[in-house]
């Protein structure tokens, strides 16, 4: 649980053999190469790796040009379920692999390139078809030969097709001609040239200056307008339907072959990558030196792929802290969570991976966040129904989106917990069903038929979630100053860190006390019981108080004692002041942060009002109202725990992880990686 303990590994070998060892790699995947810059790389591997990003290349146009669908929509797997055949390529060896993956994406990308050169080229014959057949039925219908109009003696006639966009022009250039014009399609129209005939020379100049010719009927058709036409028309139904073929075909292809495409794609983008991270330096003229991370668990498995035949050299990893991350490369980081705490990985990365040596907070967020979640939306009939979903989607989907809903039906039982100590069910009480609940708080009272908040129910419970907060925000506090110790820097611990947790628990204290004497002035001499201890509240006070002086004077006075042993520059009275400033910044901190907390009764509290005054409809109309509740509660279930999820996650993100967590963690990133389509082998 938690970050997987890696080690660096170096081998060495000749560089004629780099691709045998590269090879091992592969078979043995969980190799995380060291990524380095270099002038000098294996030409072997340059060459593999050019080849591999053409292939690429060309199913990724494949993919963007045809639009096939990489991944799979949240939606159709829920409801459709996934269900992909792997598709497998073996080969001995990584240069076999990209030869096979050549071997089958060249003929598919060039059939299927071919099929859409054929529709583009049927495409314009049917345009350039189309634009014809309108010109001769503009003719049929006017009664005109083009041929005819060239024997005309007094006047300059000229029947052409004009674009559209160039008449405008045309008109302007000739004020002497007459221009009549009929548009064909969208871009072109047929126009009609008069003139007379001194001013033929210059019209015809113009013309010729546009690109304008006579229209002529061409030479594969009969020379009569009407017999003309007909032979269009044929020909248009035959071009026409040669289209719905070929399109039938391109169609029917990237149908049977979507899973090959997306499969071949897959394992090229994998090898791909691989080769880019294991370009390997040739230091030492004949030698390679190829370096990466293993999990420590299966540190033996490797070293024994390569016993007595190259030098394996096996180093601890030792992670970056502030001192040493300049001279310390930063390794990768693997989570090595199981069963339900793996699923809470979705919530961390939201933040960032942790670096190693870093503390996940993955099994703290497990916990906190289902708590916070549950007393949020505490409902046990929306739990249920919220769990049954997760479920659902958990058998319907893979990867991360399986994790995601068992993240939801961990919180959809939580919920349903919650609910149940609380004696709610679709915002009526369980004992309405006949299930026995402890009621624990009632936070509905009826008086003479009205409905209405328990104000010190409410009390009760938001006294309840604030002390949950202060114990998660004292867990984060202590955290940090475990992240601090456990990286040797035992002065900032001491001087800064723990002292800050000490202040905010006498605070605490302080706060308790306040409340159980009812005031400052009583606080300490009163005898009544502080809140949760039951204790005095006189001593309670005392302790509270103490203690808060003597951790907020060791925090100022921390500061210039670190100066001091670590000769930093500065002088005493900057480093007190820098203490001073941190103080004042902790107490702003204490008192937000917690206040935060009591969003986790006004969520409950708005949850329970929905669903009150969605109920009213039931009391008014009885079983007439029940579509109207199914589709209510199916409302509040979807906007409610979107917005109770969303200030669970801001809970952590803002008053949890700010305490002690980085996130700038590098993912371990495996030569053979988990993959969707495509299962690669060697041998």
């Amino acid at each position: 649980m938690g970050l997987a303990k890696l080690t660096k590994v170096s081998i060495v070998a000749p560089n004629t053999e780099v691709e045998d060892v590269i090879k091992e790699l592969f078979k043995f995947g969980d190799f995380h190469p060291v990524e380095q810059k270099h002038e000098s790389t294996n030409k072997g591997l340059e060459e593999m790796l050019e080849k591999v990003k053409k292939i690429d290349l060309a199913l990724e146009t494949i993919i963007y040009d045809f639009g096939v669908k990489s991944e799979i929509g949240i939606i159709d797997s829920i409801i459709k379920g996934v269900k992909i055949e792997r598709h497998i390529i073996e080969a001995k060896d990584v240069k076999g692999l990209v030869d096979a993956l050549e071997s089958e994406a060249e003929p598919l990308v060039l059939k299927l390139k071919e099929l859409s050169s054929k529709i583009d080229n049927i495409t314009k014959e049917i345009q350039k078809n189309e634009t014809l057949l309108a010109t001769l039925k503009l003719l049929k219908d006017l009664r005109i030969a083009p041929q005819s109009l060239s024997a005309l003696k007094r006047m300059y006639v000229l029947f052409a097709v004009v674009p559209i966009r160039d008449l405008q022009e045309v008109k302007r250039s000739l004020p002497e001609a007459a221009i009549l014009y009929v548009a064909l399609t969208k871009t072109l129209s047929a126009a009609l040239f008069l003139a007379s005939s001194g001013d033929a020379e210059r019209v015809e100049r113009v013309l010729k200056g546009f690109g304008i010719k006579p229209f002529t009927i061409p030479e594969w058709l009969p020379r009569t307008i009407p017999e003309a036409y007909t032979t269009v028309e044929s020909k248009l139904v035959e071009l026409n339907a040669e289209l719905s073929d070929v399109k039938q075909k391109l169609n029917s292809m990237l149908e049977a072959s979507e899973g090959k495409i997306l499969s071949l794609k897959e394992g090229v983008s994998t090898l791909k990558e691989s080769l880019e991270r294991l370009k390997a330096r040739e230091d030492l003229k004949r030698f390679t030196i190829i370096e990466g991370y293993v999990p420590y668990e299966k540190n033996d498995e490797l070293v024994k792929r390569f016993d007595n035949k190259y030098p394996v050299f096996v180093s601890e990893v030792t992670y970056a802290s502030e001192h040493n991350a300049a001279q310390i490369e930063s390794p990768p980081t693997l989570l090595h969570n199981k069963g339900i705490i793996k699923a809470f990985e979705n919530i961390t990365k939201i933040q960032g991976l942790p670096g190693y040596g870093e503390i996940d907070p993955t099994p703290f967020i497990t916990l906190f966040f289902s708590i916070f979640y549950g007393i949020m939306f505490a409902d046990f009939g929306q739990g249920l129904v919220l769990m049954a979903f997760g479920l659902f989607m958990r058998m319907r989907t893979r990867d991360s989106l399986r994790d995601w809903g068992t993240l939801l039906a961990v919180l959809g039982l939580s919920s349903s917990v919650a609910g149940f100590l609380l004696g709610e069910c679709f915002g009526f009480k369980l004992s309405n069903w006949g299930i026995a609940s402890p009621e624990l708080v009632h936070l509905i009272e009826e008086h003479a038929g009205v409905k209405e908040l328990n104000l010190a129910a409410v009390q009760k419970l938001l006294q309840f979630t604030i002390m949950l907060g202060i114990l998660h925000l004292a867990l984060g506090y202590s955290l940090s100053a475990y992240k601090y110790i456990k990286n040797r820097e035992y002065l900032e611990a001491f001087t800064s860190k723990i002292p800050t947790i000490a202040m905010y628990i006498f605070g605490v204290l302080f706060a308790l006390a306040f409340f159980g004497a009812g005031g400052i002035s009583q606080m300490l001499t009163s005898q009544n019981p502080a809140p949760f201890i039951g204790l005095p509240s006189s001593l309670v006070g005392t302790v509270g108080m103490v203690g808060g002086i003597a951790s907020i004077f060791v925090v100022i006075l921390g500061k210039p004692i670190a100066s001091l042993l670590t000769r930093k520059s500065g002088g005493f009275v900057g480093a007190a002041g820098m203490g001073l400033l941190e103080v004042l910044e902790n107490i702003i901190h204490f008192l937000s942060n917690t206040i935060s907390y009591a969003r986790l009764t006004i969520l409950l509290l708005v949850h329970i009002a929905l669903l009150m005054l969605l109920n009213n409809v039931w009391y008014a109309l009885g079983l007439v109202s029940l579509p109207i509740l199914i589709i209510g509660n199916l409302g509040i279930m979807a906007l409610e725990g979107l917005i109770v999820f969303i200030q669970s996650l801001r809970l952590h993100l803002y008053e949890f992880f700010t305490k002690f967590f980085e996130g700038n963690g590098k993912p371990f990133k495996g030569l053979r990686r988990n993959t969707m389509y495509v299962d690669i082998r060697i041998k």
